[in-house]
């Protein structure tokens, strides 16, 4: 597939083809998500959950299907204005780079993980009340078990109220520094990796820069970049995941990242940091690979008609 590039990409096309890959890939990757915040908040030593299809088979049981699916109305709502501003984050970010250093910088590693890091911080501005209504719903069984005088989320909606009159805007943004410190550095080494799987598999091929991969090669090489960016970034989602799934009217055991290391790495060692890596892998990898490669399919598709 060939790309005319006669005319500038309009800024609604990222917007229009983000807000959908986003939904897409979400909608099927909800279910691991849920397992990957079980896993996370449980302390070494002290898990209820062997691994990740132990974890799937227990909620099944004992809880239902429907329960991989808690906090989802939050996502399927949020998610369309996050990978919105993502993804026009990210494209813009990097023609301006291109624009103002050329392409030898502007079209390099480092560039890329910042244009990266800019999409994370503008999705988050969305992402990150998204993902305390969410990750609260998703281990409230647990939690429940720990305090139980606390009050019972019946939904996302009712947590979002609930959120507000307990602990007030601020409650949506609990963790933010956080997020943007685990999501921020995965973003951009996310699109780096990328971005060089790309241009590698481009010229094995023989592929003009303004050809698109056929789609297993972007689904591949989507699927590569996340699972390497999600490894490397797990001791930080470890992290930003206990703080937000705190409430602010619970004795406060993690007060932020620094903090919340000593704290885990004192109390269950270094292996606390690695838990539900499998998990999250198997969470961002495909969801990723989905996403780009939806992401890439659809932008070729609607870039002469939008």
């Amino acid at each position: 597939m060939t790309l005319k590039e006669d005319k500038k990409e309009s800024p609604l096309l990222y917007i229009l083809t983000g807000a959908t890959s986003g939904l897409v890939a979400d909608s099927l990757m909800h279910p691991i998500d849920t397992i990957r915040a079980r896993i996370q908040i449980e302390k070494v030593g002290k898990s209820q959950y062997r691994g990740t299809f132990h974890a799937l088979n227990h909620i099944i049981k004992n809880e239902g299907a429907s329960y991989l699916y808690k906090g989802f109305p939050i996502v399927a709502t949020a998610t369309v204005p996050a990978h919105a501003l993502y993804f026009l984050g990210y494209e813009y970010s990097k023609s301006l780079m291109i624009d103002k250093l050329g392409p030898k910088w502007g079209d390099s590693a480092i560039s890329h993980f910042t244009a990266g890091f800019i999409a994370d911080a503008l999705g988050s501005l969305v992402w990150v009340p998204m993902d305390i209504i969410k990750q609260r719903l998703q281990v409230q069984t647990n939690t429940q078990k720990l305090n139980p005088n606390q009050t019972y989320y019946k939904g996302s909606f009712h947590a979002a109220k609930v959120i507000m009159k307990e602990e007030g805007v601020k409650g949506f943004y609990r963790g933010f520094m956080p997020a943007l410190l685990t999501y921020g550095p995965f973003v951009g080494i996310y699109f780096s990796v990328y971005e060089k799987c790309k241009s590698f598999i481009s010229s094995t091929l023989h592929y003009s820069p303004d050809q698109y991969l056929p789609i297993p090669y972007q689904l591949g090489s989507g699927f590569f970049a996340g699972a390497f960016a999600a490894a490397v970034t797990c001791p930080l989602d470890v992290i930003k995941t206990r703080i937000q799934v705190q409430r602010s009217t619970e004795k406060q055991i993690y007060k932020g990242m620094f903090d919340s290391f000593k704290t885990i790495l004192k109390e269950e060692g270094p292996k606390a940091f690695v838990k539900g890596m499998g998990t999250r892998i198997l969470w961002i990898a495909p969801g990723n690979a989905l996403t780009i490669a939806s992401y890439e399919q659809l932008k070729y598709l609607f870039k002469g008609i939008i």
